[in-house]
């Protein structure tokens, strides 16, 4: 549409195609306060239910509802079976935040809820390997470039009952987060969750403060692929890299 083109022109930039899109349901919430009150209330949809499923927001005087996703890119994010239960808006201009989800709601719980495990589930039980991620775009870009094991949380740090799904669905873990001092210093939290689970784990390591998308961009998706999933390194050797960069073993 004429509302979506700056959209579907930020994703194009982002080497996201329209393949991925469709693959991953990507949308656009366009910019006006009340383009999705009006399908719904036009839909015979109960919009106090809407509310409580985050799709609007009341009005601050209490008379009517707005929106809650405007001028976004829309991720839906799916329970396991490939139902939609909450979206994942990106901003494009300035907003803040970045990243909007949906609230949590008796169908969304962020602690419980992987994004993409619905397609991804079948690759990781036939490989009996999952490749976790930080962010939406990241997952996209890898999916492209043959990883088709991706998952992500959303917004938030791994979780036990995010260690215990993976487990149940992949002996193996790979981390595969930011290069930065913040990625590595998360990906190094998350070892002991995973393996507490029962899984094995081993991490990515991406050039310092490098993130997947970047890498892909720079490099293409067959190096990525070879030199930073296939090349993971277990998990103790990677504790003891990250221990010896961030921490001074010897005394002057």
């Amino acid at each position: 549409t004429d509302q979506g083109k700056a959209a579907k022109g930020y994703l194009t930039s982002r080497g996201i195609s329209d393949k991925l899109i469709d693959t991953f349901q990507i949308g656009y919430a366009p910019l006006m306060w009340d383009t999705l009150v009006q399908q719904l209330d036009k839909r015979g949809f109960d919009l106090a239910l809407m509310e409580k499923g985050g799709l609007i927001s009341a009005k601050h005087d209490g008379h009517g509802y707005v929106d809650k996703f405007r001028e976004r890119i829309m991720f839906p994010i799916c329970d396991s079976t490939g139902k939609v239960i909450a979206f994942a808006g990106r901003a494009m201009g300035d907003a803040q935040p970045k990243y909007l989800n949906s609230p949590e709601s008796v169908l969304f719980n962020k602690s419980r809820t992987l994004y993409n495990l619905h397609l991804a589930r079948p690759n990781m039980r036939k490989m009996q390997q999952a490749v976790i991620f930080e962010g939406y775009v990241d997952l996209i870009k890898a999916w492209e470039a043959g990883i088709t094991n991706g998952i992500a949380t959303m917004g938030t740090a791994l979780t036990k009952e995010h260690a215990a799904l993976l487990n149940r669905n992949a002996d193996e873990i790979i981390i595969c987060y930011d290069g930065d001092n913040a990625g590595q210093s998360a990906a190094y939290k998350s070892i002991p969750l995973l393996e507490e689970a029962g899984s094995r784990v081993s991490v990515a390591m991406l050039p310092d403060g490098k993130d997947p998308d970047d890498y892909v961009r720079q490099y293409g998706f067959d190096r990525f692929a070879r030199e930073i999933i296939g090349a993971s390194v277990p998990s103790m050797k990677y504790k003891l890299l990250y221990i010896r960069k961030n921490f001074k073993l010897h005394e002057d």
